[in-house]
Parts: C-alpha cells; sequence; structure tokens
C-alpha cells in the first residue's frame, strides 16, 4: 500500500511538472504575446466641472473609453485650455497617449479610472454661459451661478 502512494505521489509530481514545462513552451515559443501599439486619444472624452473651496472653477477631463487601472499603462498626458472671458467661451485640447499592459496572473480590473485625468484650474469664472470646446467640437455649455454654488457639471462628448 505505502509503494502504491509513493509511486501515485511521484507520477502526479511529474504530471504537474510536464503541465507546468508545457505551459511555459507554449506561452513563450508557441505563442508569444506582442507589444501592442500605443493608443492616442486626441480631443476625445468627458469634461467635469467643480468649484472648489477657494472658488475656483476647476475642469478634469478624461479620455473617452473604458481602461482597466491595472492593465493601462499612461505614458503621457497632455492638455491646454483657452479661457476667452470676453466670449465666454472655454477651448480645451488634449491628448492622451496609453498602452494595454499585461497584469498576467491577475485579472484586470472591471474600473474605468486606467485613462487618467487632466486637471485644470480655471479660476473664477464670470456669472453666465460659458461654451465650451473640445478640439473641433463644441461640446455643451458651463452655466456658472450667481449667488448659489455651482454644482457639479459634466459634458460627455
Amino acid at each position: 500500500m505505502k509503494a502504491l502512494n509513493r509511486k501515485t505521489i511521484v507520477v502526479f509530481a511529474l504530471g504537474m511538472l510536464t503541465f507546468a514545462v508545457g505551459y511555459v513552451v507554449y506561452t513563450v515559443f508557441l505563442n508569444p504575446r506582442r507589444p501592442q501599439p500605443p493608443l492616442i486619444i486626441e480631443n476625445r472624452g468627458e469634461i467635469c466641472f467643480q468649484v472648489d473651496d477657494v472658488g475656483d472653477m476647476i475642469a478634469s477631463v478624461s479620455p473617452e473609453g473604458c481602461f482597466s487601472p491595472g492593465c493601462t499603462l499612461q505614458i503621457q498626458k497632455v492638455g491646454k485650455v483657452v479661457v476667452d472671458r470676453w466670449n465666454f467661451e472655454l477651448s480645451f485640447e488634449t491628448t492622451f497617449v496609453l498602452t494595454e499592459t499585461s497584469r498576467f496572473p491577475f485579472p484586470c480590473i472591471d474600473d474605468c479610472s486606467g485613462g487618467g485625468t487632466i486637471v485644470f484650474n480655471l479660476g473664477m469664472l464670470d456669472v453666465g454661459d460659458y461654451s465650451v470646446w473640445l478640439g473641433d467640437e463644441n461640446i455643451g455649455k458651463l452655466m456658472v451661478f450667481s449667488g448659489l454654488p455651482t454644482p457639479r457639471q459634466c459634458l460627455p462628448k
């Protein structure tokens, strides 16, 4: 009976070792995962506005799409904003450069915050409706209230 148990254990261990070696050979030599080219997202996304404690308007821009924080690498995020107080216009230009990464053996998280956010401090804005531009497209209006605190407003593209 003892010989059978030892023999069973040895066969099981050799089987597992064969499986592990086969998996490594398959993933490294037969089916390697090629690096993905970076994804460039220009002037597409969501802009959210909110007033901070001092009274300055803060704008945060997130890229369009859902990117897992565990499986997305932010290579670059660049943005600029032009505040035209005379014509009540806010013009944003953003670029996000992202790439997919592997977290093997862990799965990607179903959370869309991996693309990152660009934050702009617009300062104190005069009361009125501001036309908001993302690149060459008008995506909506930001309403700055008088007397009441301006609520958080998001403009998706």
